[in-house]
């Protein structure tokens, strides 16, 4: 688990899941932010995952920051539905997407998720196929013993269920076998690797090959570059998600009526919209270097992110570095040098 930012120390972990998640949802100092899953044939969006963001003294925590600290407490019950209503909120106004909540094996264990989905669907009068929750390998394995009756009857109800991070767990045929699972999400690592080994490529290959053999829609996750976008579409994948056409943003900043590429212009301006580009702190000089180094070099987001945390860098705003932080700043950059 990641360090909390030095604006967030007054959160000890250990109170968080009683005390300070609850403290923040009465505050609504939590909000969603939404990436979008890409059809990889027409360029435009599919749909959108939605992402938890806690905001402290005007930084944003990532998942990673407090989720395990909550996974297996009462307080992630009334954070999972406070997701869900928020998720199918959101969802009444965009009826042409789709939007994707992840749930946990505490969720997929307990038969009131049910309740919980089909209470948000009724209350904001959005139909069920709007809505997809995701669950990992681990997560099903975890809450095995429930998790069948409960994604039946979910299913029941037409929400979609993706099973997430698809290749990582132990028993991913098992899975596609006895759930009632609508989507696979390739994980990031495999994608990651197309480009430079063939031991990925023939497993991205195969997966995509599988679950359309047995009706399984894929979406690939992490997709960074050009090329792994190429070879998706070279073998069949239908959708992708990743930096390479968005960081995850809040709903504000979304625009429908624009192409994948210009969904979610974080802090850019869009042509003919009227948008002013919003200034973001300067990053100082060894960082932006380090950050022009290790692109030049040809790293992923994620190693770079990597890298710079391990130097002990920070970004602007004084938390760890994340993909979606490193995509910014490349992009901030690029603008830079235009002007």
């Amino acid at each position: 688990m990641s360090a909390l930012p030095s604006a967030a120390r007054t959160l000890p972990r250990a109170v968080v899941p009683q005390q300070q998640l609850r403290a923040a949802l009465a505050a609504d100092q939590l909000e969603l932010h939404y990436q979008p899953i890409i059809d990889l044939r027409s360029g435009r969006a599919r749909g959108v995952e939605a992402l938890v963001r806690w905001r402290v003294q005007g930084r944003l925590l990532m998942p990673d920051d407090f989720l395990p600290a909550v996974a297996h407490t009462p307080a992630m019950r009334e954070l999972t539905r406070w997701v869900i209503d928020a998720a199918c909120a959101q969802a009444k106004q965009w009826p042409d997407w789709s939007v994707s909540v992840n749930v946990t094996a505490v969720d997929v264990a307990r038969l009131d998720l049910v309740d919980t989905v089909r209470s948000a669907l009724r209350r904001h009068g959005l139909t069920a196929d709007h809505l997809v929750l995701e669950l990992t390998e681990h997560a099903a394995v975890q809450g095995m013993d429930t998790a069948g009756d409960v994604l039946h009857r979910l299913r029941e109800l037409g929400v979609g269920v993706a099973l997430d991070d698809f290749g990582t767990g132990y028993s991913s045929l098992l899975y596609l076998r006895d759930l009632p699972i609508t989507e696979v999400k390739i994980d990031r690592t495999f994608v990651a690797g197309v480009d430079r080994h063939e031991d990925d490529v023939a497993i991205v290959d195969s997966v995509v090959r599988l679950a359309r053999n047995v009706g399984l829609q894929v979406v690939a996750e992490g997709v960074e570059t050009t090329s792994q976008a190429s070879f998706l579409r070279q073998v069949g994948c239908a959708f992708a998600q990743g930096y390479l056409y968005a960081v995850p943003a809040p709903p504000s900043e979304v625009n429908l009526d624009l192409p994948a590429a210009a969904l979610f212009g974080r802090g850019e301006a869009v042509a003919g919209r009227g948008r002013a580009r919003r200034v973001s702190t300067p990053l100082p000089h060894p960082v932006r270097i380090r950050i022009a180094a290790l692109s030049a070099d040809g790293a992923s987001l994620h190693t770079i992110a990597a890298a710079l945390n391990h130097d002990g860098m920070f970004t602007s705003s004084g938390t760890r570095w994340s993909s979606a932080s490193v995509a910014r700043a490349l992009r901030d950059g690029a603008a830079l040098a235009k002007n």
